[in-house]
């Protein structure tokens, strides 16, 4: 097995000859081979902590402390950490560092009550300082990364996102936590999605210290460093849109193709981790036959490594055929994750739609989205999505508890497939 393994799946391997185009769907998956022969990379850690005056209730505070103090005990030798509380302004508590000294680490932590940064929240400031802490130490051999806690709403939105960008042009990905109803989960998930992080909602302070951990072993077993997924297209074929869909589904649009390239960057890949694409595909009408459409490969670089290595697969091959029973056959594997997209899909541009005021048909696309998740066992989400319908068609609008429950829970769908854990 290779150190990094590349396959393809298409919808079906088989289209009906005519004169109108076709659409197919092309599954891409990457993950690490198990023998793959590096260590996981050394961590240079910021974690920035909401400490404004919300954080004080439901024990988030508390519960924020206990995690953050598990974090401390479970940094390596060769991890660097520094953490930043924050609400109108930022104040450093432990610079970027080894943490050798555990107990005042920990110390430090609980004391965190006792900060005076404000009663605002302007986590501005505290992505400038954390930055600056990640930069102190910054290494092409680390795993330069920041961890973002919030409850609530912050000041200048815009430059937050264009702070993280920024940083992740350097080299730095952003990670965030949403905690409770009240921050906006567009804004959080823009964070994540844009600068090769995770985005978390967490609606029980309970789970706080279950998410810290789950992000910090995660970030702790990265063995691929900056994979990007390129898709060569043959003659006429096109990407009309393409998703991100493991380990969370995310919707990319229409990437851009340059000379016939589509070229996706992945997130840094964990040991042991899958990540897949899906790309809908629109082919030309052509005669009967087998032609190539398109080629798939994967650059990317290993710790400790300043080249990249490549990993190709063959050329992804379709029939055009005039059985009607041979065109019919699909992928399972492909179509799951199809439906698991339809459903996101769905509920994503109903509750844009309930936003607008257009409430006949984000309960139609709303209870479109119930049918389908109870179809695939989530009876949960189904009942929160139904709630929510009822709720816009009586003249109400979504509620913020389950906006966030279905905006975070759809795209933990595709987890599900194969008996995963889902992510919080």
């Amino acid at each position: 097995m290779a150190e990094v393994n590349l396959s393809t799946y298409l919808s079906s391997q088989a289209v009906l000859t005519s004169s109108e185009d076709k659409l197919v769907y092309l599954q891409t998956e990457v993950f690490p081979g198990p023998e793959i022969g590096h260590a996981p990379m050394a961590l240079n850690l910021a974690i920035v902590l909401d400490k404004s005056g919300s954080m004080y209730a439901a024990n988030k505070l508390d519960n924020v402390i206990q995690a953050v103090s598990h974090v401390v005990d479970q940094l390596r030798p060769c991890d660097l950490c520094s953490i930043i509380a924050f609400a109108d302004k930022a104040r450093v508590l432990i610079p970027s560092s080894q943490i050798y000294d555990k107990e005042s680490a920990r110390q430090m932590v609980r004391r965190i009550d006792q900060v005076n940064v404000g009663s605002g929240t302007n986590m501005l400031c505290a992505l400038e300082a954390a930055v600056f802490e990640v930069r102190k130490s910054f290494a092409r051999d680390r795993l330069n990364h920041i961890i973002v806690l919030t409850d609530g709403q912050t000041l200048n939105e815009e430059e937050c996102l264009q702070k993280s960008v920024m940083a992740t042009e350097e080299g730095i990905s952003v990670s965030t936590i949403g905690v409770g109803d009240d921050f906006n989960e567009k804004f959080l998930l823009s964070i994540a999605n844009s600068c090769r992080g995770t985005s978390y909602y967490i609606d029980r302070p309970s789970d706080i210290s279950e998410i810290f951990a789950r992000e910090l072993k995660g970030v702790q077993s990265v063995v691929v460093r900056n994979p990007e997924l390129r898709l060569k297209l043959y003659s006429d074929v096109q990407v009309r849109h393409a998703y991100r869909v493991k380990p969370l589904i995310h919707d990319l649009g229409m990437p851009p193709t340059v000379d016939r390239v589509c070229t996706v960057k992945l997130d840094d890949l964990q040991k042991e981790e899958v990540q897949s694409m899906l790309f809908e595909l629109v082919l030309p009408s052509r005669r009967t036959g087998t032609y190539r459409i398109a080629q798939v490969s994967l650059a990317y670089s290993l710790p400790g490594q300043t080249e990249q290595a490549v990993t190709s697969t063959s050329d992804v091959t379709i029939t055009y055929t005039d059985d009607v029973a041979q065109a019919s056959v699909v992928t399972p594997k492909v179509m799951q994750v199809i439906d698991a997209v339809s459903v996101f899909r769905q509920q994503t541009r109903a509750l844009q739609l309930a936003e607008v005021g257009d409430s006949a048909k984000a309960t139609q696309l709303l209870r479109s989205a119930a049918t389908q998740l109870l179809q695939q066992g989530q009876k949960e989400l189904a009942d929160q999505a139904l709630s929510e319908a009822t709720r816009i068609e009586m003249g109400g609008r979504a509620t913020s508890a389950g906006t966030k429950k279905l905006e975070y829970g759809t795209r933990k769908l595709t987890q599900l497939l194969d008996g995963l854990p889902p992510m919080e």
